[in-house]
């Protein structure tokens, strides 16, 4: 009898890792499709760290079609947000790309932009994390994710670095996306969510 609740137990254990690494490639996969179309990227990334959020919390529904779910829901918002950082994102990567012609003034053009940068990707790295799965506004959206790293600037500092190390990763090896995309948004939510047990007074503020 001993043996056989210990077998049951390995057994279990086994079928749920291999059930949980099959939803996570899967998911990878998913999203890796969404943003290779560039315009559902936001989307894509709004249901992946949606459906992350979902799994932290016992949530193991279908996830082909949560995936979509959640991209449907949460399109125009994210999208939108992400859009008017474009512009932003563009300018300083043109201006970047012109520093290394330059002489004397080059690393002054430098230090100005990376002191712009910063603060700008780590906005962007928290905006998708603050807001995914919930339709809000773009200025709503801006203002949950301010609050959100002005209250836990470490949360919101851990989460840019994670997100940046995954971005690094798919840049030298674009096929590890279909790896490593679920489990370090598992990883962003698991740390980003920290904070969501204490609401600002910006999330206080976006209920009716």
């Amino acid at each position: 009898m001993i043996h056989s609740t210990v077998r049951y137990r390995w057994t279990g254990t086994t079928l749920g890792a291999l059930d949980t690494v099959c939803r996570y490639l899967l998911l990878s996969t998913l999203w890796t499709i969404g943003t290779a179309l560039v315009v559902t990227a936001p989307a894509a990334t709004s249901a992946l760290v949606e459906m992350a959020r979902g799994g932290s919390r016992g949530d193991h529904g279908p996830v082909l079609t949560t995936f979509l779910a959640n991209m449907r829901r949460t399109a125009r918002t994210s999208t939108a947000a992400v859009a008017v950082l474009l512009p932003i994102a563009v300018l300083l990567a043109v201006n970047f790309a012109i520093v290394p012609h330059m002489r004397e003034q080059g690393t002054i053009v430098a230090a100005a932009l990376t002191s712009i940068a910063i603060p700008f990707l780590l906005f962007g790295a928290n905006l998708i994390p603050a807001t995914a799965g919930e339709s809000l506004r773009v200025r709503q959206a801006y203002q949950r994710t301010l609050a959100r790293i002005v209250t836990h600037p470490f949360v919101a500092i851990a989460t840019a670095l994670i997100a940046a190390g995954g971005a690094v990763l798919i840049y030298l090896q674009p096929l590890s996306a279909f790896i490593i995309a679920a489990p370090a948004a598992r990883l962003v939510v698991a740390v980003h969510d920290r904070s969501a047990a204490q609401p600002t007074r910006a999330d206080q503020g976006d209920q009716p």
